[in-house]
Order: C-alpha cells, then sequence, then structure tokens
C-alpha cells in the first residue's frame, strides 16, 4: 500500500489563475506548487486540486494567508465563489475576484480593491507629479473609510508627508494625481499603489 495517493478531479473549462505579487521579488509556492515573482499559475491545472480545495484555503488556508499579505493577485476565476458573508466577498474582491460572488437576489458591492497598480509619469529625477491608471477613493463611501496606499521601491509611503493628491478633474471627481514631496522619482524607482474604485 503506498504512502502517499492522489485524487484526480474532472475539471474542464475552470481557471482559477494565481499572480505572484509579492514584494521584493519573492518567490512563493501554493499547494506546494512554485510561483516564481510575476509569474501565474492556474491552481485547477494541478490535478489533485479542486474547487472545494481552492474554495477552504481562501476562506483559511494558505491563499487567505496569501491575499491578506498582498502576496497574490486572482487573474481568472470562474468557479462558484457564491458569499454570503460581505467580509468575505469584499476580501475575495481585494485579491481580483470578480464572477461567481453573487447569489440568487444580492446585490453587487460598489466598489472594487486595485492592487499593485503601477503609477504613471516621467521618472527623470525632476517629475514629482504621477497619476493613477483609475480614479480612486480616498475617504469615506458609504459605510467603509477608503485610504491608497503607495510604496516606493517596496517602502510604504505616508499620505501627507511624501505625499499629496488631488482629483484632478475637481471635488467629487475621484483622486487620480499624486504630487512627490519627499523624494523625486528617477529611472530606478518602482512606484505602486493599491487603492479603491467604484463599479458604477
Amino acid at each position: 500500500m503506498p504512502k502517499h495517493f492522489h485524487t484526480f478531479f474532472p475539471k474542464a473549462g475552470t481557471c482559477f489563475i494565481v499572480k505572484n505579487i509579492a514584494p521584493q521579488g519573492k518567490r512563493i509556492r501554493i499547494f506546494n506548487c512554485p510561483i516564481p515573482n510575476g509569474e501565474e499559475k492556474d491552481l485547477l491545472a494541478i490535478p489533485e486540486i479542486s474547487e472545494s480545495v481552492i474554495r477552504h484555503s481562501l476562506l483559511k488556508g494558505e491563499l487567505r494567508i496569501k491575499g491578506v499579505c498582498q502576496e497574490i493577485l486572482i487573474t481568472c476565476s470562474d468557479i462558484d465563489l457564491t458569499q454570503y458573508n460581505e467580509e468575505q466577498k469584499a476580501f475575495l474582491i481585494s485579491i481580483g475576484i470578480s464572477d461567481g460572488l453573487d447569489g440568487p437576489g444580492q446585490t453587487e458591492i460598489p466598489f472594487l480593491f486595485k492592487q499593485g497598480a503601477e503609477l504613471l509619469g516621467t521618472k527623470d529625477s525632476s517629475n514629482r507629479i504621477f497619476t493613477t491608471p483609475d480614479k480612486f477613493i480616498n475617504g469615506a463611501f458609504g459605510d467603509n473609510d477608503f485610504r491608497i496606499s503607495v510604496k516606493h521601491n517596496g517602502r510604504d509611503l505616508i499620505a501627507g508627508c511624501d505625499f499629496t493628491m488631488i482629483e484632478s478633474a475637481g471635488p467629487g471627481t475621484g483622486f487620480d494625481t499624486l504630487t512627490f514631496i519627499t523624494f523625486v522619482p528617477n529611472s530606478t524607482s518602482e512606484l505602486f499603489a493599491d487603492y479603491v474604485t467604484e463599479t458604477t
């Protein structure tokens, strides 16, 4: 009798692709499968991994831990992840999942988490003004309070100290422009942000 055996689950037309976005080029492992930094892996392509295994891991396993630590982004998911718990639903949205969350009669959450968005602007040791790919919420929205998180070369920056932000199209239109105060980005600067956008 072998010590170990695998149960293979038949899967067709489904995907659950994880991208390694861990800071500082970190290599991660999920379900004992290595994923180099910046690369993707369809976890459902692993023969012994089923949709139920993924659902359980998202609830209280290694997928949840790596999601909370902002080491992964889900770039494709079409499995059933219907959620009636709003906190868990918000977590799934925060790691990139948008499909398969709403059951019959449920309404969609009116915001979307964006992680690891690269800031747009000229890095020439002179320009201090950069923009985000989307207009983001910074402050109260419904029952939530959202704040942008900005990293320069992996270091967290402080709003109001390291940078300021404005709504370029006027008050109430959404923030989209950052001006750096304590440094001037150069050609080697890596500038990324996590933020929340409206879905409507």
